[in-house]
């Protein structure tokens, strides 16, 4: 079993199987509906009563200010919270997903560790970056945990369809945008209807970042400009890299560089014919690294970790890093 999905976790994908190769595969986005029965994640949650422990004289004692979270189908105890923490069943999350509107699809749905964290990704419009072929799709992730370690967030991205990249659409004027929703307080209808009206703007945000590739897609770069944007990029992103290198160390830097620059020259002619030779495939050939590098200190990492860091982790943070550079670099 990989290491974020455990025994009672489930999910559904669109049209090609996940990394991790669990889940139910359908050939086409679902609606919301449809895609809460199929991925399994129509359950509810529910919080206990005071916590109570045995102590070593065979008493009993009480904790009236922390609660557990409990999944109500299989009594998984998911969380300790406060005891104003307001639940957000799943069936919240694919209500709200109506509110983009009658035609809005399900590409994944899902739940890690148990049930402890839940996302629900939502297909938008698909639009041509390049004028040949070069296919980018507009998601927006709706985002919730029952142990404390996720807001309810609705979260813009995108998917470049050619090489199934993970890419942030919230990239108004250089900043990630990301519409949360705290588990604590009386007024979590009033909370939710925000949301609902952020909602709203999605559409709004997506024709930005479709602006924004567009834009991209534009410039061509000459070997050199495309040469300093990495060597900016990877020294940004992992270390500064001597190029005259004088001590074991610093070699060993310039050599994992090298390889590393390689790599992505290598994705940015595999996808010059159909994402240009611009900072748009130059920054997608980065992103693709991203997603698929072996992590630190040595561990491989699962097609399930590489799946939440994509979602939730440093993987979606770097590749935000990675676009406003080649944003600035134009």
């Amino acid at each position: 079993m990989s290491a974020e999905m455990y025994e009672n976790d489930t999910a559904v994908y669109a049209g090609q199987a996940a990394w991790h190769g669990l889940g139910t595969v359908v050939d086409e986005a679902l609606s919301p509906y449809e895609a809460l029965r199929i991925s399994g994640l129509d359950w509810e949650v529910e919080k206990s009563g005071s916590l109570a422990a045995m102590r070593h004289d065979g008493g009993m004692s009480f904790c009236s200010d922390r609660v557990a979270t409990i999944r109500k189908d299989t009594n998984d105890i998911l969380g300790i919270v406060s005891p104003d923490y307001q639940i957000i069943q799943n069936k919240e999350l694919f209500d709200i997903a109506y509110e983009l509107g009658g035609e809005v699809k399900v590409e994944t749905a899902g739940s890690l560790k148990n049930g402890q964290q839940i996302y629900v990704m939502l297909k938008g419009e698909t639009f041509d970056a390049t004028n040949r072929g070069d296919e980018v799709c507009e998601y927006l992730a709706l985002l919730n945990s029952f142990d404390g370690t996720l807001a309810f967030g609705a979260l813009p991205t995108s998917v470049r369809i050619v090489c199934a990249n993970t890419l942030s659409m919230a990239l108004a004027e250089g900043s990630k945008k990301m519409f949360r929703v705290k588990h604590r307080g009386n007024n979590m209808a009033e909370k939710l209807d925000a949301m609902r009206d952020a909602l709203v703007c999605y559409r709004e945000t997506g024709k930005m970042f479709r602006n924004t590739v567009q834009k991209l897609s534009t410039y061509s770069w000459d070997k050199n400009t495309i040469s300093k944007f990495w060597l900016d990029v990877y020294q940004t992103l992992e270390a500064p890299v001597n190029p005259n290198p004088t001590t074991e160390k610093e070699e060993d830097e310039y050599k994992k560089a090298v390889v590393t620059l390689d790599s992505w020259s290598d994705t940015f002619d595999e996808e010059r014919y159909i994402a240009g030779t611009g900072p748009w495939n130059a920054a997608n050939a980065v992103t693709n690294w991203l997603q698929h590098r072996t992590a630190s200190r040595g561990r491989k990492r699962t097609a399930a970790s590489k799946a939440q860091q994509n979602l939730l982790g440093s993987t979606q943070n770097d590749s935000v890093k990675v676009m406003k550079m080649a944003l600035e670099s134009v």
